[in-house]
């Protein structure tokens, strides 16, 4: 049980660590000096870490289920 336990912790703050990226990357869109080439670079990364998000709550889900 403690190794579930583990897993599920690892899970969550990943989840939770990728959301917060995602967060402050979404603030630093809003920054009007930010290069275009910079812009799109955050962009295409934050798409990765909405697809990561995704995985990780159905990985966390799973868990809990079982």
């Amino acid at each position: 049980m403690a190794k579930k336990k583990t897993r599920d912790d690892k899970l969550r703050r990943q989840l939770e660590n990728t959301i917060e990226n995602l967060d402050e990357a979404e603030e630093t869109l809003t920054d009007d000096a930010l290069p275009e080439t910079e812009r799109e670079r955050i962009i295409r990364k934050n798409e990765h870490r909405k697809e990561q998000i995704a995985a990780l709550e159905d990985n966390v889900e799973d868990e809990l289920k079982g």
